[in-house]
């Protein structure tokens, strides 16, 4: 019998599909959860799979009633959990709006929270839960501050679900990535964050999908608790030392 993957944000294009398909490639049948923005996507891949394959569950946006009313309708055992979906508003520090903030931490924090501890009551012994993540947890922010807290909210979360479910042998990891090209546009930030990239490019969403398919898959069984960060080498550069590195060279 084949495995059983929970996909969160399964139509959102990105993260989501990406997964969702390779995942798929695998042999592996995704239940996939989808929001009302990703209606007119999650209708052409209800086209192009069968329900063998995949069965997406809509989702109102920021309503817990709705994201339990889904993982209720799972009425068999699951090999994993996947959170792809995320979502990114700017704060104004100067004239903060705490509507913002809860909207931004319901969707990355609290509902894949709840996600993976209603879901974990469904899963197999030797399961996998895989929260995507960001590198914004690691930095501080000028214009995203609940964003980046939240991310890094979950990055303890998982330490935590780790320690508490590892002894029924369900492992939590999380993916942060980094810059990623196809998800939002290549302007601005995105151009200056491409250059200071060691790699010199944005990455792909397939890219992240491939390390969550990993660490889904039993060649992670003794990966647990982590943080894999797909991005390139963004984190590990000084702005700072790359600039006045680049300036010396020119006045040789």
């Amino acid at each position: 019998m084949s495995k059983v993957v929970v996909v969160n944000g399964a139509a959102c294009t990105g993260f989501g599909e990406e997964t969702m398909r390779k995942l798929i490639s695998q042999g592996i049948k995704v239940i996939g959860f989808y929001f009302p923005e990703d209606s007119l996507n999650a209708q052409k891949l209800k086209k192009e799979f069968s329900k063998d394959c995949l069965n997406l569950v809509e989702i109102k946006a920021y309503d817990k009633e709705s994201v339990m009313e889904a993982v209720y309708s799972i009425d068999q055992e699951i090999d994993g959990f996947v959170n792809a979906h995320f979502v990114f508003e700017m704060d104004d520090i100067d004239a903060f709006d705490y509507s913002i903030a809860e909207k931004v931490f319901f969707a990355n924090y609290h509902m894949p929270l709840l996600m993976a501890i209603e879901l974990k009551k469904k899963m197999k012994d030797e399961s996998s839960v895989v929260i995507v993540t960001s590198t914004e947890s690691e930095r501080g922010s000028y214009g995203g501050i609940s964003y980046a807290a939240s991310k890094a909210a979950m990055h303890n979360a998982i330490k935590s679900l780790a320690c508490n479910w590892g002894t029924e042998k369900i492992r939590v990891n999380a993916v942060a990535a980094g810059w990623i090209g196809g998800e939002m546009d290549t302007d601005g930030p995105f151009e200056v964050s491409m250059n200071i990239t060691p790699l010199g490019r944005l990455g792909r969403a397939e890219e992240v999908a491939n390390v969550v398919a990993f660490l889904i898959s039993c060649e992670s069984s003794f990966v647990n608790a982590q943080t894999i960060f797909v991005d390139g080498g963004y984190l590990c550069v000084d702005d700072i030392a790359k600039y006045e590195y680049e300036e010396s060279k020119k006045n040789c």
